[in-house]
């Protein structure tokens, strides 16, 4: 039995822990709640919906199943209020509010920044300075994957259109926390090479 009402953060994370019932803190059952993604795929009950699976993957999947094609109309508003869910499903998980330490040091965990930091200030400079591909983010909570760092906006744009991982960037239900993650993934700024042979970016002069 657990000596403390504290959740276990291990276990509120990812549904496991190494002390198991020797635990001290509390491990809460859990129970399913409809996500804003399982919201979505309702919508499309002849479509057997696997929420174990990347969503973006899903998506395609559906798109094949129904035979839509890129100028189907009916296409382009199931992706409309796909990149909704999205978007609600990314705030859902981390949270919107630039100024909750805790949502900014939960993200820094999952793209395994070491040591996190322990400022506001400071956990926005190394996320904005990661590249990390969006969708995966939110994937690595059902899918169990870890997310990959790319090391330039150029290799994860590479990436992106590579797999069809691609997350709106201009999106009404977009918070603050995730416009730090946001990038230029079609018009990617491209990689420098200093004399010192340290890799930077370039900056794109905006029109």
């Amino acid at each position: 039995m657990p000596s403390s009402s504290k959740v276990c953060y291990s276990y509120s994370q990812t549904a496991t822990c190494r002390f198991g019932s020797k635990c001290r803190f509390a491990h809460p059952s859990k129970t399913h709640t409809q996500t804003p993604l399982d919201d979505f795929f309702a919508t499309y009950p002849a479509f057997d919906y696997d929420s174990s699976a990347s969503a973006s993957s899903e998506f395609y999947r559906m798109c094949d199943q129904f035979c839509w094609d890129r100028e189907d109309k009916e296409r382009e508003q199931a992706h409309c209020d796909f990149k909704d869910a999205l978007v609600q499903q990314f705030n859902e998980i981390y949270g919107t509010d630039v100024n909750n330490l805790t949502s900014w040091r939960n993200l820094c965990q999952i793209v395994r920044i070491s040591p996190i930091p322990d400022t506001l200030e400071s956990c926005r400079e190394v996320v904005k300075a990661t590249h990390v591909n969006i969708v995966d983010l939110i994937d690595t909570k059902v899918t169990g994957k870890p997310v990959t760092i790319f090391y330039s906006e150029a290799k994860l744009s590479e990436y992106t259109k590579a797999t069809g991982k691609f997350f709106p960037r201009d999106n009404a239900y977009a918070g603050g926390l995730l416009r730090y993650l946001l990038r230029r993934i079609m018009n990617p700024r491209q990689e420098r090479v200093s004399r010192s042979g340290q890799r930077t970016q370039g900056r794109r002069r905006r029109h």
